[in-house]
């Protein structure tokens, strides 16, 4: 059975291929997400996983993934990282903020990091999320307000009703899906309510509402 390991940028990606892909891809393929450790403690033996500042971070989980990968001719290797607030160093995005089409900034990072790590785009096909994790969220914002019932989420929905596209909503720092959701929910748990709400909405509703998250699948499928 092929598997593809996941290089993720932190626990909620993780945790979303655990929870929410893997059931998806059950019995076609392996899935097997890897966080990216951005620091380790060798003196009190503890590693850090998450929170991304800069690409040598994120390349040294990458490097070791493909490089293990690459040894089986049934693995294939991708990544899942939010491009709001990508670190500015990582390969292609300077030359991304020359356009303003931000499916072809996205597309230019994904094949800037193919290439310069050298492995061919079968085995290795990086995904960078529009605009982040959040996102995809508000592909139905009803199973949100089915957890968060106390909570006054009209401005979510009145988002939904100006941009029914999830991975365009990004004006800014204040404006931003994890921002938005966090000025309706103080309590918001990304990590895992926000998991479990993407279970509760599906992979094939988040893929009918997220143009280039349904074009990863379809990539990951491609290979099966």
């Amino acid at each position: 059975m092929k598997n593809f390991r996941i290089v993720t940028e932190g626990q909620s990606e993780t945790n979303f291929v655990n929870r929410v892909m893997v059931p998806y891809f059950y019995g076609r393929c392996t899935l097997i997400p890897i966080t990216v450790v951005t620091k380790t403690d060798n003196r009190h033996g503890k590693i850090y996983k998450g929170g991304v500042g800069n690409y040598g971070q994120m390349r040294n989980t990458l490097l070791n993934t493909l490089a293990n990968a690459s040894k089986n001719p049934d693995s294939y290797v991708t990544t899942m990282f939010d491009f709001y607030r990508l670190p500015t160093d990582v390969p292609g995005v300077a030359e991304a903020e020359k356009v303003d089409d931000p499916y072809k900034k996205v597309e230019i990072i994904e094949r800037e990091v193919q290439r310069v790590e050298g492995y061919g785009e079968k085995f290795f096909f990086p995904y960078i999320e529009l605009h982040e994790f959040e996102a995809m969220i508000f592909s139905d914002i009803t199973k949100l307000e089915e957890t968060y019932f106390e909570d006054d989420l009209t401005a979510l929905k009145e988002c939904v009703k100006a941009q029914s596209n999830p991975e365009l909503i990004n004006n800014g720092a204040d404006t931003a899906p994890s921002k938005r959701i966090m000025d309706c929910i103080g309590s918001f748990d990304k990590a895992n309510v926000g998991v479990d709400v993407l279970g509760k909405i599906g992979i094939e509703n988040i893929a009918g509402k997220c143009r280039h998250f349904a074009e990863w699948l379809q990539c990951i499928e491609e290979r099966i």
